[in-house]
């Protein structure tokens, strides 16, 4: 990633946290639970109605990638 692409990533990530705050609370609270061996799970439910989910193991790659998210905000 480019330094320009970091900068609008950083910007676009910190209008995220504005405009969905309960999900950054929800991730500043249980940041530490994202480590090798938990499960994620992601729902949609769409505007309709429709439900999709799907969950993933995370693995020592995941979390070095968690990492150097966490890095990158500060």
């Amino acid at each position: 990633m480019n330094p320009l692409e970091m900068m609008s990533f950083g910007s676009k990530l910190e209008r995220f946290g504005q405009q969905h705050p309960k999900v950054v609370a929800f991730l500043k609270e249980n940041h530490q639970e994202f480590r090798q061996g938990s499960v994620l799970e992601i729902r949609i439910t769409t505007p309709e109605g429709k439900n999709v989910v799907t969950n993933m193991r995370m693995t020592a790659e995941d979390e070095e990638i968690v990492d150097a998210i966490k890095r990158m905000k500060g």
